[in-house]
């Protein structure tokens, strides 16, 4: 055997040692310095081999699915303490908000007409234009929420032309066409044609928002039964 063949032998024997102790392909050709074509071409029909392919991934997935964990803890903990910061934030805030009568008017408004069972969106649904425009201002005003944020859609009865209610609510809450959501049809006709643009949606999605806009509403009612 020439010291050529010798020094290969070698090299088989130590990449066969680290594979056995579950390293990668990859690993074993950079610690024994050859090519990951080599190594794939040594092991990759070996059944040991083959088992600490299968036991590697298997290993992997568990870890990862340990670091998910902790990473998901992590978020969630953070998230907690936020929550709890623009919770007090809000608390400040409604001291000196309460006198205003365009903030009041948001609340009472989102109380009426809001959707309090979704944690993440601020949506009030209305057919009056009128109650969209002051809602608009009191997210500008109080909860720092630029017009082009805003979003929209409408619910129209079947017989309603939507390009013409979408001009028409366009023209007297002042959004952009580009602002609109899939607008959607109630399924059915209605006996009454009270709705004769349909009932718009102006939506904003923040669970921050959200919360500070629950615990203003919170306080406000409690005030106001007093």
């Amino acid at each position: 055997m020439t010291s050529r063949q010798r020094y290969k032998e070698a090299q088989y024997e130590e990449a066969k040692s680290l594979r056995l102790r579950g390293f990668s392909y990859a690993a074993i050709a950079k610690i024994c310095a050859i090519a990951p074509s080599t190594v794939h071409a040594w092991f990759a029909k070996d059944t040991f081999s083959q088992a600490v392919t299968a036991s590697n991934r298997k290993r992997a997935a568990k870890e990862n699915k340990v670091r998910i964990g902790v990473i998901n803890q992590a978020r969630k903990k953070e998230r907690a303490v936020q929550y709890a910061a623009v919770v007090k934030l809000a608390e400040t805030e409604y001291k000196h908000y309460r006198t205003s009568p365009l903030f009041m008017a948001g609340l009472m408004v989102y109380v009426s007409e809001g959707d309090t069972q979704h944690p993440r969106l601020i949506r009030m649904a209305n057919s009056r234009p009128e109650l969209h425009r002051v809602f608009i201002r009191f997210l500008h005003e109080f909860m720092g929420v630029e017009r082009n944020q805003v979003r929209f859609w409408l619910l129209l009865y079947p017989d309603l032309d939507e390009t013409t209610c979408m001009k028409h609510w366009i023209k007297k809450i002042g959004v952009s066409a580009g602002q609109f959501y899939k607008n959607q049809y109630i399924q059915g006709r209605s006996q009454k044609r009270t709705l004769h643009f349909g009932v718009g949606n102006t939506i904003i999605g923040s669970t921050l928002l959200k919360k500070k806009l629950v615990r203003w509403i919170e306080l406000a009612l409690k005030e106001l039964q007093k």
